[in-house]
């Protein structure tokens, strides 16, 4: 017993305050070990390190300095029995909320618990796959694309006319307040594309019949579902100043136009080719929208609970993630905020937050689909992809354009994520399997337990849980231990082979 009273209160937010009132003769051991070491840290006349008496520690430090000392040295040591003895298990770090009382000492304590999840009866669930098959119309459409681009542009002799590429810059306004700083735009006249259609659809159409030179005011009421947060609800008046404008001619579609890209030896190779890309591109969007959709089933019907923390932790990556997107564009963060006209609380609030909660939700969605439905990663597919992780970053040029030198976490880090997906991609492959009907789902009559002898495959899940009831901190410690074992066998091999070829190793 570590603690003379343990009561545990549970919170709302899925966390548990924990109130622990110690001994006073334990407490006052770790006043003695407190004032030891501020002994051993400070210089006081007339005594080594750390072996200035109790009382003269008390006189020069006061009770004050000695009791927060204690009070460090006692949560160091005895933070762990008190959840042991309140049998609660943390999913990440608690903290001292409040120091009730010192004499008892009584300390209060806020414990972040771990994610439940209760998925309700989700093999009742049903939603079709049908992935729409590529048209005709739309490679036609995407070749049209790809023969403007090849387009050879010559100045126009005439007016701005349908099919021409004009250069302007364009401003906009508010009752004369400037909300669209001066920008150089590029558009081809009467596109359907968006960014041909910007700032609204069929403002390339206001420019026909206007002259290299020409300016033009351009009045527009925008609705507040504007996909540009600087125009919703406005009335904008918008200054086109016309700088060039060029007719172009587009290139014959045949087997010329495909050798001259390069990569095809006719046009059929090239159509093929796009065909292809389409065929995965329009699956990958169909997959986004429908593995969104059948989240969103699971969730109407499945109980969810988790502490704050990780919501937090979810929203700090999403905005490092939107920072590294804006920094590709030449973009900060504090300019990104000023053109929405907002700023970073009002912001993670509207738009982050409630994303972060929908994200932790379904990440704990789908690892408990994939526990009871004991998906698994087969060793064979783990091996793959630590070879490619590997072979990937051993061939990655550092910043000088040399060799990148191995990196064991760099390495550990790539391939725990390549798994990871791996383990979230076979989880909604089953998930999808169930809701279209695909496989049947069985009756609890028909599941036969599978024998130990049988299994081939590395089931995550497991190696999870057996890392809980060993003390690991969390599941991905337990598949990092996995990925780095296979890696550090890799990567020896490979310096192995680099050595003998001459080349240069990193180091272990």
């Amino acid at each position: 017993m570590v603690a003379l009273k343990i009561e545990t209160i549970p919170q709302e937010d899925h966390q548990v305050k924990i109130e622990a009132e110690f001994e006073v003769e334990l407490f006052d051991s770790f006043k003695r070990r407190a004032a030891r070491k501020i002994a051993k840290q400070a210089k006081i006349p007339g005594f080594r390190p750390g072996k200035a008496p109790y009382d003269v520690i008390l006189r020069m430090y006061g009770e004050g300095a000695i009791n927060e000392e204690a009070i460090e040295l006692l949560i160091d040591e005895q933070y762990t029995k008190i959840l042991d003895e309140a049998s609660v298990t943390p999913s990440g770090p608690g903290s001292l909320q409040e120091i009730i009382s010192m004499d008892p000492p009584k300390l209060s304590f806020l414990v972040p618990l771990k994610p439940e999840v209760e998925l309700g009866d989700y093999k009742s669930i049903e939603l079709e796959y049908n992935p729409e098959p590529v048209l005709d119309e739309e490679i036609n459409e995407f070749l049209t694309r790809l023969q403007k681009n090849y387009a050879t542009a010559e100045p126009a002799e005439g007016p701005i006319q349908k099919g021409d590429v004009v250069y302007f810059q364009l401003t906009g306004f508010e009752n004369e307040e400037t909300i669209l700083e001066e920008t150089p735009v590029q558009l081809v006249i009467g596109e359907d594309d968006k960014k041909d259609n910007w700032p609204f659809e069929g403002f390339s159409s206001e420019l026909i019949g206007m002259n290299e030179g020409d300016s033009k005011d351009i009045e527009y009421s925008f609705s507040e579902d504007a996909e540009d947060e600087r125009f919703k609800g406005k009335n904008v008046k918008f200054v086109a100043n016309i700088q060039s404008v060029k007719t172009l001619t587009l290139p014959k579609l045949d087997d010329e136009f495909a050798i001259s890209m390069g990569q095809f030896e006719n046009f059929a190779e090239l159509e093929q080719a796009v065909r292809e890309q389409q065929e995965m591109n329009k699956k990958q969007e169909y997959d986004d929208k429908y593995y969104s959709d059948l989240i969103a089933k699971y969730a109407e019907i499945s109980t969810v609970k988790f502490p704050p923390f990780m919501v937090e932790e979810e929203i700090e990556h999403m905005l490092k993630s939107l920072e590294r997107d804006l920094k590709q564009q030449n973009l900060d963060f504090e300019t990104y905020l000023k053109l929405l006209s907002t700023d970073k609380e009002k912001y993670v609030e509207t738009n982050v937050r409630p994303a972060a909660i929908n994200r932790v939700k379904s990440t704990l969605i789908i690892e408990q689909v994939a526990q009871e439905e004991n998906v698994e990663v087969a060793k064979e597919d783990i091996d793959g992809i630590i070879n490619d992780t590997v072979q990937m970053l051993q061939n990655m040029p550092d910043q000088k354009g040399k060799k990148a030198r191995l990196n064991d976490e760099m390495m550990n880090n790539v391939a725990y994520n390549a798994i990871s997906r791996l383990y979230n991609q076979r989880t909604l492959e089953r998930m999808k399997s169930l809701a279209s009907g695909e496989i049947e789902v069985e009756t609890p009559e028909e599941i036969v337990e599978e024998s130990p002898d049988d299994v081939t495959e590395i089931d995550v899940e497991q190696e999870i849980e057996a890392s809980e009831e060993t003390g690991e901190e969390s599941s991905k410690d337990a598949t990092e231990t996995i990925v780095k074992q296979e890696i550090e066998v890799e990567s020896k091999e490979n310096k192995q082979q680099a050595e003998s070829e001459g080349e240069d190793t990193p180091k272990e």
